[in-house]
């Protein structure tokens, strides 16, 4: 009766160890797939701010044309409104001059937003990289969890052999069937007795 209770109880042992086992690599994997949707959504995030900053950009910079045609017209109207040629001369250098400043502001505006949207696309990719690296560990980590339960275990259901939870009929420990076959010894390199 008592080897009928301790081969329940390794069963039981090793069923609770099953059990954990297979939690412990759903919840790695519920880890590692929450990691990877967080790298992607803030990766989303990046990149819309980009796509924002480059429709601003592009916004400002049709802004600042409008202001410079309108600040050039009004230049060369007070030029003929003075009674000076607007197309000759120092007036001329002076909108020309005018025209470089606004284009170099433009040029500016560009190379700001084309930087900063480089950098939102290196963080997201970054962010990427960084959830596949956290999602990897998680997984490694449900790995390692199966391979220590499975040798839990085999540690168990060989303990619970070892004491005889096994045994038919009351045998010695160690010993399966008729007693002519120690397995324990074929393990050390030995014969059985």
């Amino acid at each position: 009766m008592a080897e009928i209770w301790m081969a329940a109880t390794t069963l039981v042992s090793v069923g609770l160890s099953v059990a954990s086992t297979i939690e412990q690599k759903k919840a790695a994997n519920k880890a590692a797939g929450t990691a990877t949707q967080v790298a992607n959504y803030n990766a989303s995030l990046d990149r819309s701010e980009a796509q924002q900053i480059d429709l601003d950009t592009q916004t400002n910079i049709d802004g600042l044309r409008r202001d410079a045609s309108t600040y050039m017209s009004r230049q060369v109207s007070s030029y003929v409104g003075a009674g000076v040629m607007a197309n000759t001369g120092s007036p001329l250098v002076v909108q020309a001059a005018t025209a470089g400043r606004f284009a170099m502001r433009e040029q500016q505006m560009w190379a700001d937003s084309q930087a900063k949207e480089q950098r939102l696309e290196s963080a997201a990719q970054a962010g990427i990289a960084e959830g596949a690296a956290q999602a990897d560990q998680y997984h490694m980590q449900g790995t390692a969890a199966i391979l220590s339960g499975a040798s839990k275990v085999a540690s168990q259901l060989y303990g619970g052999y070892q004491g005889g939870a096994f045994s038919s009929g009351g045998g010695t420990p160690g010993v399966v069937g008729t007693g002519t076959t120690n397995l324990s010894a074929g393990l050390d390199g030995g014969v059985g007795p």
